[in-house]
């Protein structure tokens, strides 16, 4: 008799971080939900991350161990995660981070409470050497991408995944999630928990400080694919690009979401002034002019 799958697949690629990656394989361990298989792939590591990982394997069966000789880079990594995972769901972990033990349970069961959902995200704590929270608006669309990333440390539905043959891009490095959740948007509804239950640890080696100019210049090629997904049309794409760059100058904490229901959400800049009205699959500068459709 076939053995029963696992209804999650977690996916981690690791790579020379032999400081931090017990303590997340054990943030996964003891999560209160157990019905997962572990896929950690050890990404041609030079330090004892190898070494450390089979060393886990070897005590809990849920770990499955892909351990690569020879560095491909984190996208690929990823991507062959993706391709080994076989469960109903897919949750993405970060091997330098910590998920909190209710992290799995609270994610899987919003999917299995709203299937019309094909997305799970969560609120992230940063720790070390920076200390924020973020959260993102509960509700998310294709539009919303045109102001940043709208989701983290998702769970997902594979069988979205696989339909649609969603990979992680590498034309779009240090900022691959964003480009591959705005893609994922066009397909299903995403969801962002309003819970913090994510530790993203910030250090010299994050990706975040290392390739932060990369990172923002692969952000706005993200803004303007989904500008050119929304709108078609070259001349609202550029107006609209040419806005939003304006609008960065400042930085993204002065843009305030406010979801007012599915059909409804306001951008408002410094909180008080509405820029950005999303109604009825209709996106409005100012409320009241028309800019386009979304798809």
């Amino acid at each position: 008799m076939p053995q029963k799958k696992p209804k999650v697949s977690v996916i981690m690629p690791a790579y020379n971080v032999e400081k931090y990656v017990g303590e997340a394989i054990e943030s996964i361990l003891k999560q209160t939900f157990t019905d997962f298989e572990f896929i950690i792939l050890n990404d041609g590591s030079t330090d004892n991350t190898s070494s450390i990982i089979r060393e886990y394997a070897k005590k809990d069966k849920r770990i499955k161990f892909i351990d690569n000789k020879t560095n491909k880079g984190f996208i690929a990594s990823l991507n062959e995660c993706l391709d080994v995972a076989q469960c109903e769901y897919i949750a993405k972990m970060d091997s330098d981070d910590i998920s909190k033990p209710t992290r799995l349970a609270k994610q899987v069961d919003f999917l299995e409470k709203h299937p019309d959902y094909g997305m799970v995200g969560c609120g992230l704590q940063a720790f070390q050497d920076d200390n924020f929270s973020y959260m993102n608006p509960p509700e998310v669309r294709v539009g919303d991408f045109l102001f940043g990333c709208k989701t983290t440390v998702f769970v997902a539905r594979r069988e979205i995944i696989e339909q649609y043959h969603l990979r992680f891009d590498s034309n779009y490095f240090a900022a691959e999630d964003m480009e591959f959740y705005s893609r994922f948007a066009r397909y299903a509804k995403i969801h962002n928990l309003q819970e913090i239950l994510y530790l993203y640890r910030v250090h010299k080696a994050s990706v975040s400080k290392e390739k932060a100019d990369i990172q923002a210049e692969t952000t706005k090629k993200i803004q303007y694919d989904v500008a050119r997904f929304l709108f078609g049309d070259e001349n609202l794409i550029d107006k609209y690009t040419t806005l939003f760059r304006w609008v960065r100058i400042f930085g993204i904490p002065i843009i305030k979401i406010k979801t007012y229901n599915m059909c409804r959400s306001k951008y408002y800049l410094f909180g008080r002034i509405p820029l950005i009205l999303l109604e009825n699959n209709k996106m409005y500068l100012f409320g009241f002019i028309k800019i386009g459709v979304i798809r």
